[in-house]
């Protein structure tokens, strides 16, 4: 799941021009993964889903991190749940990227025909916030995370 919003601050949706397009931040492949909790192993928890909101600067820095509730992919967070999402945010809080773009082309023909970059026109960085969903998984007593759709 990755839902993109402009303007972080504000939260709320970028709007483009019709000789505007939007690329997103790319993350870095550096990027750690959130650890699951050590001292939840010995509960045996089912799997458990747990949605964060990244806020990114124009720079690709990430300046915060919050729980995002979208049941039900991304329910929300009980007491249990606290432990998954500390290790979500310290692991999101590491995070960096190259910085969102919005591509301003002198018109919609252009853009149409530049794609996957802004094609040498004016690039404007932009601040977005991004979603995120860890899947945080217990077998035969050993923690795992994935990123999920």
């Amino acid at each position: 799941m990755r839902e993109i919003s402009g303007a972080f601050a504000q939260a709320q949706r970028m709007t483009l021009a019709d000789n505007e397009s939007f690329l997103v931040p790319l993350e870095d492949e550096a990027n750690p993964s959130p650890a699951y909790p050590t001292a939840l192993l010995a509960q045996q928890l089912p799997s458990q889903a747990v949605c964060v909101r990244v806020a990114i600067d124009e720079a690709g820095t990430v300046m915060s991190s919050t729980p995002a509730v979208q049941p039900p992919e991304c329910p929300a967070l009980d007491a249990a749940d606290t432990a998954f999402f500390d290790a979500v945010a310290h692991a999101v809080a590491q995070w960096h990227y190259e910085p969102g773009l919005r591509c301003v082309f002198p018109d919609a023909k252009t853009k149409e025909q530049t794609v996957g970059s802004c094609g040498g026109y004016r690039e404007i960085p932009q601040a977005v916030s991004l979603t995120y969903r860890f899947v945080f998984e217990q077998k035969d007593g050993r923690g795992s995370v994935r990123m999920s759709q």
